[in-house]
């Protein structure tokens, strides 16, 4: 199975998807240029992918230090897509962790409201980043 890996840059995140083993994460900070540019193709790849081969399990951990409005939006749509596709992961095996440093209450509040608005198990994780 063809896996996912972009790497980080100062403006985009890292993207590990790997559906062979069901362990999906986005990590660092995400302002790009064009949030649209950046995120659409890794979108379509998800939605392709789990719709051709399925997925046991998936488990989405999401370590964004900052985020722009637009890159808010785009993770939203990851979010409702893996919703969506919850017929295509065996037994409904999924789970999105939402790590967010200790000091930063808007991040938390922001995986606070995703979790709010999407039916999978959403966990908010703190973590003290030095």
């Amino acid at each position: 199975m063809i896996n996912l890996y972009i790497e980080q840059t100062h403006k985009t995140p890292e993207i590990d998807f790997n559906l062979s083993s069901g362990k999906l994460s986005i990590s660092g900070v995400s302002v790009p240029e064009n949030a649209h540019e950046f995120y659409f193709p890794v979108i379509e790849w998800l939605q392709k992918k789990i719709s051709e081969f399925g997925c046991e399990s998936c488990e989405l951990d999401c370590k964004i230090s900052y985020l722009n409005t637009s890159s808010l939006q785009f993770l939203g749509d990851i979010f409702f897509l893996i919703d969506s596709l919850k017929s295509k992961i065996s037994k409904k095996a999924i789970s999105i962790n939402w790590y967010y440093d200790s000091y930063d209450s808007d991040m938390k509040e922001t995986g606070a409201d995703f979790k709010d608005v999407v039916d999978i198990n959403f966990n908010l994780k703190e973590v003290k980043i030095t």
